[in-house]
């Protein structure tokens, strides 16, 4: 037992020394023989959640221009262009492009017109 006891507190010892601490990982091999690895730092730019909150976007707007009409949402997409800086800005970002328009006519006749 003393000699089995003593090789595990050398490999911990070992892996103690080689830095398997603070971003690095450990791997068992198939023989139960624990072996520090350094894990790969990943630094990549969340593109799936890029996407999702772009076609949220257009969602919003094409139920928006559902409920209130296309008429209705460029006027106050007009009036609100004629503020400050942010609701410029929120006016550009809210504008009606292709994709929203066609989300709301598909709306519009799939559901119909909104109730009023």
């Amino acid at each position: 037992m003393d000699a089995n006891y003593d090789r595990f507190q050398e490999r911990l010892r070992r892996m103690n020394q080689s830095g398997a601490g603070e971003g690095h990982g450990v791997v068992v091999q198939p023989d139960g023989l624990v072996v520090p690895r350094r894990r790969r730092v990943r630094l990549s730019f969340p593109w799936r959640s890029l996407a999702l909150a772009v076609i949220c976007c257009f969602l919003f707007k094409g139920f928006m221009i559902w409920h209130q009409g296309e008429a209705d949402y460029a006027a106050r997409l007009a009036e609100l262009s004629d503020q400050s800086t942010g609701h410029r800005a929120a006016a550009w970002v809210l504008s009606m492009d292709p994709v929203s328009v066609w989300i709301g006519t598909t709306l519009r006749d799939a559901i119909g017109r909104p109730p009023v």
